[in-house]
């Protein structure tokens, strides 16, 4: 009797090893086509133009670090952790503030961890590398309530640009708003809730908040709509750059950029005699100030300042937008409102009732 000997299980052959991804240096320097294409992925995946702008000139300080390293190292280096260091150390040799590095370092990390998901990288080159965590006191000061009072006394109400800068001003210093925050804002950003004016607002991370406008600046803002014709009602930019005319004839409204806004606390800080280093987050921190000297409740600030922490106030809190306990309504840096010159068309034109600007 034959016996079958059963053939040998034919082996299977293993699948060669997937290589590990990686970059080289001159990858960067001069990206090709689908590197290109996930690097504007990420760029463009950023909710908050300030932040595509950010990171944006960070990429740029490293690639021009990567160029001058390039000439001695070659481009065909690996794009590793000693290339981020070198970087890192770079950013320290030139003076910059440990602040401002660990953000040039944030911005990378991100992008390498963006790389990563996409599959140009098998790791991060930066995931260990360390953050400086300068644990420094920002050399921009806050104002004091006299000095509030100064600055808001200097914008001439009876021109255009005057009154823009109060209620700018005065945006600011009641409402705590970051500079791009206030650049952005539109008469639809502007409601009622429970009969209070309010700004509705989309701050960091995507983060919706609601911050109370007091009668003052609700004032401000409502004569400025006055004193440059313009109708509340409309959807438009609240605070506006001077119009430009375009090739086809027609006049667009740009809104305020954030070095303008910038231009206007200093400018108005130095003329009522302030010499310290100040810019519009002075006025955001004067307001925060502000409100807790007198009292107001941390859970009602860190609504008010559009701030993520604690967390599990915010999880919990389901009246965290209840507008009664604003901290807006409690900001007093004495008698700094003004008296508002008469409502009504500057040159003889129809008079509006203001109160009928914006629809409940």
């Amino acid at each position: 009797m034959r016996v079958q000997v059963p053939s040998p299980a034919p082996q299977e052959v293993a699948a060669p090893a997937r290589p590990v991804a990686e970059l080289f240096v001159g990858d960067l320097i001069n990206p090709g086509p689908r590197l290109r294409s996930s690097m504007e992925g990420f760029f463009l995946d950023q909710r908050s133009e300030h932040t595509r702008r950010a990171y944006s000139r960070d990429l740029k300080r490293f690639l021009q670090y990567l160029l001058v390293r390039a000439e001695t190292r070659g481009r065909d280096e690996t794009l590793d952790r000693g290339v981020v260091v070198g970087f890192k150390e770079a950013l320290l040799a030139d003076g910059l503030q440990p602040s401002s590095i660990d953000r040039r370092l944030a911005a990378l990390k991100s992008l390498f961890a963006w790389l990563v998901e996409d599959g140009h990288l098998a790791r991060s080159p930066a995931d260990a590398v360390r953050f400086l965590n300068a644990k420094r006191l920002s050399r921009t000061q806050g104002f004091t309530d006299e000095e509030v009072r100064r600055i808001l006394a200097l914008p001439d109400l009876h021109t255009r640009a005057g009154a823009m800068h109060y209620a700018v001003l005065m945006t600011l210093f009641y409402c705590g708003l970051r500079r791009s925050e206030l650049c952005a804002l539109r008469s639809s950003n502007l409601t009622l809730e429970r009969g209070k004016r309010v700004l509705r607002l989309m701050g960091k991370g995507g983060r919706e908040r609601i911050v109370v406008m007091p009668e003052p600046v609700w004032n401000g803002l409502r004569y400025l709509f006055v004193i440059t014709r313009r109708d509340l009602r409309v959807d438009q930019f609240l605070f506006t750059a001077a119009r430009k005319r375009s090739v086809l004839g027609t006049v667009a409204a740009r809104p305020l950029d954030p070095s303008s806004i910038y231009d206007i606390v200093v400018r108005y800080a130095r003329k009522a005699g302030i010499q310290s280093r100040v810019s519009p987050h002075s006025c955001r921190a004067t307001a925060i100030s502000n409100a807790r000297d007198r009292q107001v409740p941390d859970r009602a600030i860190q609504e008010f300042a559009g701030w993520s922490t604690p967390n599990m106030i915010v999880q919990y809190d389901k009246r965290r937008t209840a507008v009664d306990q604003s901290a807006s309504l409690a900001i007093d840096y004495g008698d700094a409102a003004r008296r508002l010159p008469a409502w009504g068309a500057p040159s003889g034109g129809r008079e509006s009732d203001p109160d009928e600007e914006v629809a409940p």
